[in-house]
């Protein structure tokens, strides 16, 4: 019989026992990231986290991902810019107005695909335009220093020629109490986030809705870190971007399946109604979703241009006391990672729920 040489027989030995360490390591283990939430932010914001959960997306991404509540947008910048917490969904304008207390976050994902805030009044009433708020009350959740509803409203009627003496802004709560603000005429309008009407909207309340006239397209709400974080945890920043992109994809694509997962994430019974109204929810907010159009590979993309006239037009209307260059407080460098995967094999996941 031929004889194998010794030295061949000790590099196939070598070679068996590298295979069999190779077999027999451990998965990498997953990163934990923490998202810091408003407590009395309406459950609707939180549907594009609770799909990518519930979908399995953070799981598939590696990322084991908790939450934090708290009272306000303020003390989760404050948190997330003390690396109490990683992530903050929040809108850019208490980046802004917190800037020179020392709040360093930058928005690194869009989670809308227009201006989140609006304006809305009833479907008869004699509002037609903007510059018909002069003399008229605005309703908004609260009227502190980290509220977005109160600045993006002062901006927008500046562009119509209205100064904040104008018109009067009135705190009107959240949820029920501030839907009774607008059915009772307690106000004239309200601004607030454009998914929040929509479950007024979809319960049959015939709404006009007035968008920002120099910023319908320009994202100014998403999920933002600060620089340490985004340093030391840059890859698994991305891969959560990635995870929202996909549960904003599978909602495009199956709106249906896409309420079930949340309302079994809740962990309360639902009925067929219950499933009915969110998906009719979630049809609503389609055009407003960071995947509006499908087949965009930018989804969840900022604009630093438009994020910039948007910080000027703010100095220049008084709200901010200076215009601050935007990528400060934006970047667009994580948005190719975010759409880095197969988008048509998603369609086709979409399509196998029910």
């Amino acid at each position: 019989m031929p004889c194998t040489p010794g030295w061949l027989r000790r590099a196939i030995r070598l070679y068996v026992a590298a295979l069999l360490l190779c077999t027999q390591r451990p998965a990498l283990a997953d990163d934990a990231l923490s998202v810091i939430l408003g407590a009395h932010t309406p459950a609707l914001m939180n549907t594009l986290n609770i799909v990518a959960e519930a979908a399995g997306f953070y799981r598939d991404e590696h990322l084991v991902v908790s939450k934090i509540l708290v009272d306000g947008a303020l003390e989760a910048a404050r948190m997330c810019s003390s690396g109490a917490g990683d992530i903050c969904p929040i809108g850019i304008e208490p980046l802004l107005t917190n800037y020179g207390d020392g709040i360093r976050l930058k928005m690194f994902l869009s989670r809308a695909s227009k201006f989140s805030y609006v304006i809305a009044v009833p479907e008869d009433s004699p509002i037609r335009n903007l510059a018909d708020f002069r003399g008229k009350n605005i309703g908004v959740h609260v009227l502190t220093a980290a509220a977005s509803g109160a600045f993006t409203t002062q901006s927008a009627l500046s562009v119509a020629g209205l100064k904040p003496g104008d018109y009067t802004l009135v705190p009107i709560g959240y949820e029920n109490q501030a839907a009774d603000a607008i059915a009772s005429g307690k106000v004239a309008g309200a601004a607030f986030p454009y998914y929040e009407f929509i479950p007024l909207m979809v319960s049959g309340r015939r709404l006009r809705i007035f968008y920002h006239p120099l910023f319908r397209d320009v994202p100014n709400a998403g999920y933002a870190a600060s620089p340490a974080v985004m340093a030391a945890k840059g890859a698994a920043l991305k891969r959560f971007a990635r995870s929202i992109v996909k549960a904003s994809l599978l909602i495009r694509y199956n709106a249906a399946a896409a309420a079930r997962l949340m309302l079994t994430a809740s962990g309360a019974p639902f009925t067929d109604e219950d499933l009915r109204r969110t998906t009719a929810e979630l049809d609503a907010w389609q055009s407003n979703l960071p995947a509006a159009d499908p087949a965009n590979r930018h989804i969840g993309a900022l604009s630093v241009a438009g994020m910039q006239r948007y910080i000027q037009l703010l100095a220049d209307a008084g709200v901010t006391p200076h215009a601050i260059p935007a990528t400060e407080v934006v970047t667009e460098e994580y948005v190719a990672a975010a759409n880095d995967f197969d988008h048509a094999a998603l369609r086709r996941y979409a399509a196998t729920l029910h």
